[in-house]
């Protein structure tokens, strides 16, 4: 597996995680959201916030 696929994998699955908490969590705030999907795929929060709005190197072609 090239490193290039498992970024995009890893990211989908973040997506997947954040989308799955975020429903099942309603009432929490957008950065607790992103603190418990960054601390369950251990990278920033920042990350997580860039992945979700596809900015930077995390844009999808």
């Amino acid at each position: 597996m090239s490193d290039n696929y498992r970024f995009l994998e890893r990211n989908k699955q973040v997506r997947i995680f954040f989308d799955k908490l975020a429903e099942k969590n309603p009432e929490w705030r957008m950065g607790a959201l992103e603190k418990k999907t960054a601390d369950q795929f251990f990278i920033s929060e920042r990350t997580v916030r860039s992945i979700l709005k596809g900015s930077g190197i995390y844009q999808t072609a």
